[in-house]
């Protein structure tokens, strides 16, 4: 019979010598795998929340932006606030369906429209849904008339771009009546990420709407850098200007018939 430890130590050598060949074997086949791997792939940057307050006479609303779903509306949205264009202007359309605003005035042009954007989460499946009047043509959407729902309309799904939703303030919403003011709209939130995603759209916005308002002789709006500074930070945006002081609350009109549902 072999005794095992002589055998060890006979043969010393030699059993060195296949454990190293045995080692190298297992290195040739998991290193190619190894080196292969897919390297973890980075967490995508989470959408920066943004929120729209909105000051009128008969209160506050604010508006939740849903930029993962219509960034481009959202970042018109946010410059037009930014510029001043909605400050002191008025609901001009009152209907049993919205309330919608058009800007520096009611039948305001902005020289511009954008493409319209559409997302399976947002349908006018009830009230609080604020979405982008469309243009004259029907193809695109208008660059500043905006609304708000105050019932279900759902036969303008994936027909009118929505870009937002009442978080809060929705009776606020229901009690406007045509010719309510806003005092002003504050964006709530670092808008800067978006705004630098659409830097050269907004510089073209910009040019058209700055044109527009001197053609229809309206107050020049603010100026906004939306640009980064140097260093890469973003400047920060001019302070909206001072509110005025609040109307006091009006009396609704009597019940009477309002006019038809519109047709954007």
């Amino acid at each position: 019979m072999v005794n095992p430890n002589r055998f060890i130590h006979n043969h010393r050598h030699e059993l060195a010598t296949v454990a190293l060949a045995f080692a190298c074997i297992v290195a040739f086949v998991a290193g190619p795998q190894a080196t292969t791997a897919a390297p973890p792939t980075a967490a995508p940057a989470p959408t920066p929340a943004l929120t729209a307050r909105v000051d009128t006479a008969r209160g506050t609303f604010r508006i939740t932006l849903r930029v993962a779903e219509a960034p481009i509306s959202c970042a018109n949205f946010v410059n037009l606030v930014q510029r001043g264009a909605y400050d002191r202007s008025a609901f001009h359309d009152w209907t049993r369906v919205l309330r919608q605003s058009g800007g520096p005035s009611q039948s305001f042009d902005p020289g511009y429209t954008i493409r319209r954007e559409f997302s399976a989460k947002l349908m006018f499946e009830g009230p609080g849904m604020v979405a982008m009047q469309k243009s004259p043509d029907g193809q695109r959407a208008h660059g500043t008339q905006f609304f708000v729902t105050v019932k279900e309309q759902s036969r303008w799904n994936l027909d009118i771009p929505i870009f937002g939703t009442v978080a809060s303030g929705q009776a606020v919403v229901d009690a406007l009546v045509k010719g309510d003011a806003i005092t002003q709209i504050v964006i709530e939130g670092d808008p800067a990420p978006l705004l630098q995603r659409f830097a050269n759209e907004l510089a073209e916005w910009n040019t058209a709407l700055d044109a527009a308002i001197s053609q229809a002789h309206l107050p020049a709006l603010r100026t906004v850098s939306n640009a980064p500074a140097a260093g890469g930070t973003p400047t920060a945006p001019i302070a909206p200007s001072a509110p005025l002081a609040p109307s006091a609350p009006v009396a609704p009109p009597p019940p009477s018939a309002p006019p038809g549902s519109p047709r954007p």
